[in-house]
């Protein structure tokens, strides 16, 4: 018989998470560690709402992308609903990134 597949569990990382290991690694405060933290995605979020992407190497490319009007059905009543179009950030991991996994 095949042994069972065990199923691999992702586990997450919340910014405490990673305030937490950016504070012990450089010997700052929780305090400088997670304003650094908080700019950075700031100024990512800033980036994607003016140019639409980012890229950083080594770890990949964010990207503002259009969607399309769709329709949708609730779950629980049934009832079919217009979404309207939109626009989602899409990531694509560099190589490099792709190799440390």
């Amino acid at each position: 018989m095949k042994a069972a597949k065990q199923k691999e569990y992702q586990v997450s990382a919340s910014k405490s998470d990673i305030v937490d290991r950016v504070s012990e690694e450089t010997g700052v405060s929780k305090a400088v560690a997670s304003n650094i933290i908080t700019k950075a995605f700031d100024q990512v979020a800033s980036a994607l709402a003016s140019d639409g992407e980012v890229k950083i190497h080594g770890f990949g490319n964010f990207v503002v992308k259009a969607t399309k009007e769709r329709q949708a059905r609730n779950p629980a009543t049934g009832v079919t609903i217009t979404v309207p179009a939109g626009r989602k950030v899409s990531f694509k991991p560099s190589s490099d990134l792709k190799k440390a996994i």
